[in-house]
């Protein structure tokens, strides 16, 4: 039997598909990933480690009718393509965005079963278009509940690459090792893969008007216009980091957007955070997403309009002051098994 996997366009769909594939592939499972020949997926096409096609497909919504024209001709052909593929036994793990459509209905038009994992707190349009036909269902948060009933829907949490899980280093020897001091307290400001304007202001503001040292991982496209910005010998900024789980280790308190990825990450690293949501996130995800944390005692929320940079140093202080606590708090939100339970239930 071969498992079919996919999920892409942005990290947020790719890493935890890749997590699993990751998982599949100790197990000496066959694989294949079906991926987008423009999502972020074809970058990271080395870490793939399994048979992988990527497909000429684009989103439909949101784009001009010339444009929903040629991406439905692409959906076709994806789905022609994965439909003379896999022809013999397997069955499919999608993890949304517009890449799972052709797998979706390749795998339903075979009547083999569909399985689906929702990484946000508020579905998206290709999960929640399919939900209905999946053998079982995987969540994140609680929250998603609210749209996915049944007995088929399991909280697993988040798959997570292993890579990332045995990153095991002491706080002070990790601070060491990124350039810090490691007697003082760090604090990490990043806006998730690709960075954020806002959040990248934010915290070159930060390390002008506080003694604390400053990480910024600013992202590629504004890295330069960031280190111009900063202020202080106590603050670094790089475009980002690959050795993620040394960041983690090191930092005490994150200043982050609130994808599900960064919030699953900093919970396994138990750090307490101040999120502030993308505003423009589809279905406010990211803002529900963030909720679930705050309520669990591991951060505060920040809407970006009452992001102002007081308000921000009261809050970065507060969490300092309970950090421990705060930090079993938020630890207490991702499964580090989550790609096991994931393949298990997916193979049962």
């Amino acid at each position: 039997m071969k498992l079919a996997v996919s999920g892409g366009g942005t990290g947020g769909h790719f890493f935890p598909a890749l997590a699993v594939l990751q998982e599949a592939e100790r197990e000496g499972l066959e694989t294949l990933y079906v991926g987008a020949e423009r999502g972020i997926e074809k970058k990271f096409r080395d870490l793939i480690p399994s048979e992988s096609v990527f497909l000429k497909v684009a989103p439909l919504r949101g784009v001009p009718f010339k444009s929903k024209i040629s991406s439905s001709i692409g959906f076709l052909k994806g789905f022609l393509k994965l439909r003379s593929l896999l022809e013999e036994d397997f069955r499919s793990l999608i993890f949304g965005g517009y890449v799972s459509v052709p797998l979706s209905i390749a795998t339903l038009s075979r009547g083999k079963p569909l399985f689906l994992h929702e990484q946000n707190s508020v579905p998206g349009a290709t999960n929640r278009s399919f939900f209905r036909f999946a053998r079982k269902v995987f969540i994140t948060f609680e929250y998603t509940r609210k749209y996915f009933r049944g007995e088929n829907v399991l909280k697993t949490g988040l798959p997570v690459r292993r890579e990332l899980l045995e990153t095991k280093i002491e706080k002070e020897e990790a601070k060491r090792k990124l350039g810090f001091d490691p007697s003082l307290p760090l604090i990490l400001f990043m806006g998730g893969s690709q960075g954020a304007r806002f959040i990248n202001g934010l915290g070159a503001e930060f390390s002008k008007k506080t003694p604390f040292q400053t990480l910024i991982l600013s992202g590629e496209r504004e890295y330069k216009e960031v280190r111009e910005a900063v202020g202080g010998e106590r603050v670094k900024v790089f475009p980002f980091r690959k050795d993620m789980g040394i960041v983690y280790s090191a930092v005490d308190v994150a200043v982050v957007r609130a994808g599900s990825s960064t919030l699953t990450e900093l919970s396994l690293f138990k750090v307490p955070a101040l999120m502030i949501p993308y505003p423009f996130a589809a279905g406010d995800h990211q803002y529900y997403n963030a909720k679930e944390i705050e309520e669990l005692g591991g951060g505060f929320v920040l809407r970006q309009e009452e992001a102002e940079l007081e308000r921000v140093i009261r809050l970065v202080e507060k969490i300092l002051s309970s950090r421990d606590e705060m930090g079993k708090n938020i630890g207490r939100f991702a499964n580090p098994k989550a790609s096991r339970i994931v393949l298990e239930e997916v193979l049962e």
